[in-house]
């Protein structure tokens, strides 16, 4: 069994027992509710089969084992990773409230009067350990299973991607892998090869021992120049039904290739980070969704600020400024002004001012702020009108904050990355320590936003965000 295949038949039994898992916690915290909630009741006598109650937990049973798998994969409990058992148990907790507080708010709302509630909070109380007891039974199945079934892999490769691949396939959640050795490819010489293990030969050995021996799949852990000259040595693999495996050295993770096809054409796909169309999707959906919302509920907020700003210093109440967004596409962006009518022109003067490393300029005690612009800057209420940036698409919710041009100018060519996502009026950087940040670590955060984007990440950002506008510690 490859390991591929090994992998998604783990995930696949997982996700069917933590359904089964959480009917049964469910059927448990039922029995204890009746047990020592309701005066040590009888279970068949307080279920006598027919009536509402019965009704309510039919729909409870079905509802459960859908929920929860979906709770625990938007968790990440189902990636292929190893997770410590505090990081299980952590999320697992998370998982469990958050579900039990559905359910209470749910039973508060339909079912006031039918809904056990204790039952809830048994059942909240009983899942972490039922789900983790239950994973861990999983985990020792699979490595059972796996050491009847064993997974025989050969590695072309000596150098150090290949001797940690070793190491790791002989730690995996699904148990030990057989290595059944390393090849050395043409890119390489004989003299690292004392600490891979055993070595069958070169490259040209391949046919031979895929002949003679019991393989399964084929790693191949290459340099950048030598990929094109695997070719052949994979399809020597596809020709006898081999899984064969690139791991190229140097390639980082964020560009790994996808093959796409586009109209009948092969072609290869390569992205600074890959996300999945359809949560693009989700997250311009709820873009759109929140601006709105967000809008209409600071409406008012938005006409008194623009009263004060109009009351406190003359010229327009918005500043509109070019911003670089998505790949370099520029846009008009808008806030409410804070600075003095000439504060672009006066910036020149103020460079030997700028707290700020890079070229980025920021000056926190700024003289251009006019006096309503610092209470609007601290409670970040000259962001607000960069909801109708969001809402025309040009921005998002969460995301790189987006720089002017001329700072563009002056990136580093690694630094142009943080462009290939759509900017934000919010993002790491902002909860994070805003000002008090480097311009390299605010750049290495907006990349780590962008290659770990999800939407988890996104409403952790914005629950991170309110509570920091809310301390006053938006300026």
């Amino acid at each position: 069994m490859t390991l591929s295949k090994a992998w998604r038949q783990f995930r696949v039994g997982m996700i069917v027992t933590d359904a089964v898992t959480v009917t049964l916690t469910y059927i448990l915290a039922d029995y204890l509710r009746c047990r020592f909630w309701m005066n040590n009741t009888p279970w068949p006598e307080y279920h006598p089969g027919v009536g509402s109650s019965v009704r309510i937990h039919m729909q409870v049973l079905v509802f459960l084992p859908f929920a929860w798998p979906i709770l625990l994969n938007w968790l990440g409990w189902y990636q292929q990773k190893w997770r410590s058992t505090r990081w299980l148990l952590r999320h697992a907790v998370a998982g469990s409230a958050i579900l039990g507080l559905f359910m209470a708010a749910l039973a508060l709302l339909f079912s006031r009067d039918l809904y056990p509630r204790a039952q809830i909070g048994f059942a909240a109380a009983l899942l972490p350990a039922t789900t983790l007891a239950v994973r861990g039974i999983n985990a020792w199945l699979g490595r059972w299973i796996s050491a009847r079934h064993r997974a025989h892999v050969l590695i072309v490769g000596t150098g150090r991607d290949a001797v940690l691949l070793r190491r790791l396939l002989r730690t995996t959640l699904l148990g030990k892998s057989a290595v059944v050795g390393h090849l050395r490819g043409p890119w390489e010489s004989a003299d690292n090869l004392s600490h891979t293990g055993a070595v069958l030969g070169d490259l040209e050995q391949l046919v031979p021992i895929l002949d003679r021996q019991v393989v399964d799949e084929v790693i191949f852990c290459a340099p950048l120049d030598a990929i094109a000259s695997l070719l052949p040595a994979i399809r020597q693999c596809e020709e006898i039904g081999v899984t064969a495996l690139v791991r190229a050295d140097g390639l980082a993770a964020h560009s790994v290739p996808e093959m796409v096809d586009f109209h009948g054409v092969p072609l290869l796909h390569y992205a600074p980070a890959r996300h999945s169309p359809e949560l693009l999707s989700i997250k311009r959906g709820l873009d759109v969704l929140f601006a709105i919302i967000g809008i209409i509920l600071t409406a008012p907020i938005m006409l008194v600020c623009a009263a004060l700003i109009k009351a406190s210093s003359p010229g327009p109440v918005l500043f509109r400024q070019r911003r670089s967004g998505l790949n370099g596409r520029e846009f008009e962006m808008l806030k409410f002004r804070t600075m003095t009518p000439d504060a672009e022109r006066r910036r020149e003067e103020m460079e030997h001012l700028n707290e700020l490393d890079g070229p980025v300029f920021k000056v926190v005690d700024d003289p251009r702020i006019i006096r309503v612009g610092k209470f609007l800057r601290r409670w970040s209420l000259d962001e607000l009108p960069q909801l109708f940036n969001v809402l025309k698409g040009d921005m998002s919710i969460v995301g790189p904050r987006p720089p002017i041009p001329a700072e563009v100018a002056r990136y580093d060519r690694w630094q142009r990355r943080r462009l290939s996502m759509r900017p934000g009026l919010t993002c790491l950087w902002q909860v994070k320590g805003r000002h008090r940040i480097g311009f390299e670590e605010w750049m290495a955060l907006d990349l780590f936003y962008i290659d770990h984007w999800s939407l988890k990440l996104d409403f952790l950002i914005i629950f991170r965000t309110v509570t920091t506008v809310f301390a006053g510690s938006g300026a």
